[in-house]
């Protein structure tokens, strides 16, 4: 049935409202990462290796399931979509509580596989074509976002803390915090309206593929959003690593259960705090923003690891790690903003699916490759040496990625070639 225009528009008052509560708790699993390491280290008596090696794992899960999800997306819609994925995150977090052996984690991520990839496509997409077009739509957005986002960074800090005492109760009562959230977070999406007529009459799913399809052939060529996909891509992939090493750092250094809840909830805090001033970050930097970001990263990983070596006392090996990790949360919150603003310039209902699945694919197929580099590292150096290493390659990555990028990201509109315009056929 088709909408009125007065149905839509409360629709869309709707769904910008809902938008920044259901982040704070949809986001990403709360009450979990703060925990996660120890957890699966402690309590289900898995190596740090295995975890990175179940990380690179979820994100092979998630390329393979990219055009299957893309294809839900069109036939039920972004709202059916985000309904799915937190269902599935649901059964996700209950494996990760149940599980026994290793087979039992590959399990759980490849249920957090098909639910972040849900929530990644449509999440993002239904806000975008909840926000009436107009000059100010793309600033509407990150005003949005960034503070949906921010809210989630203070929750995850707050739940982090928390985390961190009551698992020295008992293990297992942050998950049962994880899974009231997770649970909330389904409750909210109920709540979403859906603006597309998703039943078209006689659209076969032959119709969709090849919409689909047209969607994916502007992404390959366009030289614009490879290099940008490039890049945001391979902030993802370090991410990753940087939230296993820096927990497993602490860990190594001595740091107890409540001291590295604190050590992720600062990282949290920090990442809140910089989100809300992504768009002053790249008014400065501009083009050169997420090579800058790479960079810092970098730094910051070999700076962590080189402390943990040099022979000083715990509370000043803390509190300098402290002060890095700030740093990167800093640059993590940065970069979650600013790589929707610049795919959202892409802005196009019938082609914001196929570039949020395009990211996905680009963002663990580099979090794949680099985190089984730092689970190969971890296989033949402690965590101190593994994480300089890491941030060697992050630098050399970095000075080629900066060299791709240069002539194909931050050019005049005019400079831009047809390829870099989708135009529907």
């Amino acid at each position: 049935m088709k909408l009125t225009e007065e149905k839509r528009r409360e629709i869309c008052k709707t769904n910008m409202k809902l938008y920044p509560n259901y982040i704070m708790f949809g986001y990403d699993l709360l009450f979990f990462y703060g925990i996660k390491v120890m957890f699966l280290s402690e309590v289900k008596a898995m190596t740090n290796a295995q975890i990175l090696v179940s990380s690179s794992l979820f994100a092979l899960f998630t390329i393979i399931i990219q055009f299957p999800v893309s294809v839900l997306v069109s036939r039920v819609g972004k709202r059916n979509t985000i309904i799915f994925g937190n269902i599935i995150n649901i059964f996700s977090v209950l494996e990760f509580m149940l599980l026994h052996s290793f087979l039992g984690l590959v399990v759980a991520q490849l249920f957090s596989a098909i639910a972040t990839s849900c929530k990644t496509i449509s999440e993002a997409n239904l806000l975008t074509i909840s926000i009436p077009e107009s000059d100010k739509s793309a600033e509407i957005f990150t005003s949005i976002d960034k503070r949906a986002y921010s809210r989630y960074c203070i929750l995850s800090a707050i739940s982090t803390i928390i985390a961190g005492l009551l698992f020295n109760v008992n293990g297992y009562l942050p998950m049962f915090l994880c899974l009231i959230c997770t649970i909330i977070a389904t409750l909210l999406s109920f709540n979403f309206g859906e603006l597309e007529n998703v039943k078209k009459n006689g659209f076969t799913l032959k119709d969709y593929v090849k919409e689909l399809k047209q969607g994916y052939k502007f992404t390959v060529n366009s030289k614009r959003l490879r290099a940008l996909l490039l890049a945001i891509g391979s902030i993802w992939g370090i991410l990753a690593l940087i939230d296993t090493y820096q927990l497993a750092l602490v860990q190594y250094i001595g740091a107890s259960s409540i001291q590295v809840a604190l050590v992720f909830a600062l990282y949290e805090i920090a990442k809140a705090f910089f989100s809300r001033r992504a768009i002053e970050f790249n008014n400065i930097f501009k083009n050169r923003s997420l090579t800058n970001i790479l960079a810092v990263f970098a730094f910051c990983l070999i700076l962590c690891g080189a402390v943990a070596i040099i022979n000083m006392s715990f509370i000043f090996k803390f509190l300098l790690i402290i002060v890095f990790v700030l740093i990167m949360g800093a640059m993590n919150g940065t970069s979650q903003i600013l790589s929707k603003k610049y795919l959202n310039s892409f802005t196009n209902s019938k082609i914001l699916t196929c570039i949020y699945s395009a990211k996905s694919i680009s963002d663990n197929i580099s979090k794949m490759i680099i985190t089984g580099a730092g689970s190969f590292f971890l296989s033949f150096a402690n965590v101190d040496i593994a994480i300089i290493i890491a941030g060697i390659g992050v630098i050399i990555l970095t000075f080629f990625l900066s060299m791709y990028m240069n002539g194909r990201v931050g050019l005049d509109p005019e400079e831009y070639t047809q390829k870099d315009i989708y135009i529907r056929k």
